[in-house]
């Protein structure tokens, strides 16, 4: 006989270890436990049946062995040390030394760990979706001491993102525009990688104090180290930013003088016929705009309007601007506004969605659709399969049928059909709209009621058989 094995002591149980385990392993706190599992991409796993029952929250052994070798703990260690003499010396009433000491406190350095986490330039790119999502929210917050958000926090957010957006628009890179009730959705690929993020609108945000900030800054901390990595590969040096539109042109011109005209005897190679084809493909959004120049009111939102001309070969001004620039001016052709103004017959008055709209198209829409006073036609989202092209034909369809049948006929079958249409375009868009976590379990429901349907279809086929067999 063999000898006994304790209970849990072998097999895929021990793989597992709960939190207050880890904690004893790594000698930390849960604070510093949480902080340390954010900054290393290390998140809780899903135990076997038998552990499931203990509601506890559970971790790979190897993602504990692989966090007890990492150079940050050392640093918490440091830092708990240097409470302890901020305390001494507020306890012996040296306020000189204490804020001395709090001065030269001993920070985490997290270039390593991106270095880690994304070994490759394309790693980095293809996970830059939530970085720029939780970047640009942190640059629209406004400074709050209870919550410690500093104002430098949010300077240095704002400077991010305007880095980003310059190298975006002075390479074309930008692709679909969406607005919508949470805020402004963009794409664009970035040497080959497709990046999606949204930005909330410029307005000023009130703060929820149910929110737990502290979390969100540990993520945006090491966000913060990612994107100056990537901004620096991406323009090659940090740049200061006055004006962006300048900037931009600055980008533009050093990037035609330093192309590189390639010899016909490599013009064959595939991956110079695969360069040549991305290169044809940026033309085409470098020049939909090209011979444009946009004066912005200002009820209009400039900063996104701004960098979604530029990116797409337009020019854009507004009253008081950097260059001085007035509405007199002879060059401006579009004059983007909410309200009704004074018109010129030399220009065209629209509103801004005619702007997106014609980027999401890849073409310059009629402006009599947009006009100041004119009701504006339905912004549909571009990420969505339904073409636009697909509703146009659905829509002629239903013009024809019109004609075709007398109106007594077939106006209750146009209602209903109608009314059939709005409910599938609003569940589109409500599915648009759902998070990433939602969107997983909203999947998993309809997998469920298929199969469910599967069963029921199956069940009646069964029952028609066998009452043909007994007929």
């Amino acid at each position: 006989m063999g000898k006994k094995i304790k209970k849990g002591k072998e097999g895929p149980v021990k793989e597992y270890v709960s939190r207050t385990k880890a904690l004893k392993k790594l000698q930390v706190n849960l604070k510093d436990f949480r902080r340390l599992c954010i900054l290393k991409g290390i998140y809780p796993r899903e135990p076997p049946q038998k552990l499931r029952k203990q509601h506890k929250t559970y971790y790979h052994n190897k993602d504990i062995a692989f966090l007890k070798n990492e150079s940050i703990l050392d640093t918490f260690r440091q830092r708990q040390a240097h409470l302890k003499k901020i305390r001494k010396a507020l306890t012996r009433g040296d306020k000189l030394k204490a804020g001395r000491l709090r001065r030269n406190q001993p920070k985490d350095k997290l270039d390593h760990l991106v270095k880690e986490r994304y070994p490759t330039f394309i790693d980095a790119l293809n996970d830059l979706d939530d970085p720029l999502c939780l970047v640009s929210l942190f640059a629209s917050f406004p400074t709050h001491k209870e919550l410690h958000i500093p104002n430098t926090l949010i300077r240095s957010c704002q400077k991010l993102i305007n880095q980003f957006f310059l190298y975006v628009s002075a390479h074309n890179c930008l692709r679909k525009v969406f607005l919508s009730i949470k805020g402004i959705y963009y794409q664009a690929v970035v040497q080959g990688a497709t990046i999606t993020w949204i930005m909330p609108y410029p307005i000023q945000a009130s703060l929820p104090l149910d929110v737990d900030y502290k979390i969100m800054m540990t993520f945006l901390e090491f966000y913060q180290v990612l994107m100056k990595f990537v901004n620096f590969k991406l323009l090659g040096q940090e740049i200061e930013i006055t004006d962006f539109s300048e900037e931009v042109m600055k980008l533009k011109s050093l990037a035609q003088n330093n192309q590189i005209e390639i010899d016909e005897a490599f013009k064959e190679d595939p991956t110079i016929q695969q360069m040549d084809q991305q290169q044809q493909e940026t033309k085409k959004y470098s020049e939909l705009f090209k011979g444009l120049t946009f004066f912005l009111f200002p009820e209009v939102p400039k900063s996104s309007l701004e960098f979604v001309i530029l990116s797409f070969g337009g020019e854009v001004m507004w009253e008081n601007d950097n260059k001085n620039s007035q509405l007199t001016d002879p060059k401006i052709t579009h004059v983007i506004t909410e309200r009704t103004v004074q018109k010129n017959k030399k220009r065209e008055y629209i509103q801004p969605q005619w702007v997106y709209d014609s980027i999401n198209q890849l073409k310059l829409l009629s402006v009599a659709d947009y006009a100041p006073e004119s009701t504006l036609p339905p912004h549909l989202s571009p990420f969505e399969q339904l073409n636009l092209e697909e509703v146009q034909s659905e829509s002629d369809e239903e013009d024809g049928q019109q004609k075709e049948h007398k109106p007594y006929q077939n106006n209750k079958k146009q209602k209903e059909k109608q009314a059939k249409q709005q409910e599938k375009e609003t569940k589109k868009l409500a599915e648009t709209m759902l998070s990433r976590k939602n969107k997983r379990l909203y999947d998993m429901i309809k997998r469920k009621e298929d199969e469910e349907q599967q069963k029921k279809n199956k069940l009646q086929e069964k029952k028609k058989m066998i009452q043909s067999k007994q007929q």
